[in-house]
């Protein structure tokens, strides 16, 4: 594993403001956006709002979940915690959004008489997303999201950093270990075929690795680690995807009981499993990428 690099020594006299300056542009900017698309995630008409709306909320999250060791706990934990019912109804929204796009993309391409009998099972979707739609209004219209607003507005003007002498790049490296170790172990345990939730849980490391990352200065290596993480991110979503598509057309299926629709979803699923097997294909090389990059990034004493 790469060692992380040394705390800068304490000087006194000296109070260092990078993490408490990176953290609020970051915080700045992700507040922003939750404003910026509020309007749009209620209507309804455009659903890359509420995906925005949500990247934001998960950025906020994780860029207090990754400064952890350097931040006031409970306010770090407590502003969290503020944040997850909200991010919580914009995931639920979120994932239908893409789920129905999705099967409506996959219907088009099959053709009659399957394109219809899948298109009927979309109906039942549509129905579960009314219902989340409903539950993130009445998020926004409840007060508490003006409160939440404005603790994130405290936060941004005085990030709660109880620790100004944390170095980022440390944390940024320590993360990245974490992601590594994860990597070594499946390999360890499965050679070159993690199980479909293993990968996913890798993909989440990768994404803490990233935001852990975006706080650093962006050097050439750390710009490049980033490119690096998210292609990473985009190989293993793209088997994610795959996984989720199948597990939710097997249980409308199931629901179904429609002889029809199964014939249709199979094509689907097939379809499917082609693109996780080009995923797993493309892992390999995705992961040296993010290695040789991080060994520029996070350089050993």
């Amino acid at each position: 594993m790469l060692a992380p690099p040394r705390p800068a020594p304490r000087r006194p006299g000296l109070i260092p403001t990078e993490i408490a300056d990176a953290l609020s542009t970051v915080l700045t900017k992700a507040t922003e956006a939750i404003r910026e698309h509020e309007t749009g995630s209620r209507a309804g008409a455009d659903i890359e709002n509420v995906h925005q709306m949500r990247v934001a909320t998960r950025r906020i999250r994780a860029y207090l979940k990754a400064a952890k060791p350097a931040l006031d706990a409970a306010a770090a934990d407590g502003l969290r915690g503020d944040l997850s019912d909200l991010a919580g109804a914009l995931g639920e929204v979120r994932d239908l959004d893409v789920m129905i796009a999705r099967m409506h993309s996959e219907a088009a391409a099959l053709g009659e008489p399957d394109t219809s009998a899948l298109e009927k099972l979309i109906g039942r979707l549509d129905a579960d997303r009314g219902v989340a739609r409903r539950a993130l209004v009445q998020q926004l219209d409840d007060p508490g999201y003006q409160s939440l607003l404005a603790e994130l507005d405290e936060a941004a003007r005085r990030p709660p950093v109880a620790d100004p002498w944390t170095d980022l790049a440390a944390l940024g490296a320590a993360e990245y270990d974490k992601l590594a170790r994860a990597h070594h172990r499946l390999a360890r345990q499965f050679g070159g075929n993690p199980p479909d939730d293993d990968l996913h849980a890798l993909r989440i490391w990768g994404k803490r690795a990233r935001y852990a990352a975006e706080l650093q200065k962006k050097t050439k290596p750390v710009a490049a680690f980033l490119e690096a993480l998210a292609h990473f991110q985009e190989v293993l979503g793209d088997h994610q995807d795959a996984s989720v598509l199948e597990d939710q057309l097997r249980a409308m299926v199931a629901a179904s009981g429609d002889p029809a629709a199964a014939i249709a979803a199979g094509r689907v699923i097939e379809g499917g499993r082609r693109r996780k097997r080009e995923a797993r294909a493309a892992y390999p090389a995705a992961w040296k990428a993010v290695a040789r990059a991080a060994r520029s990034a996070y350089r050993a004493d």
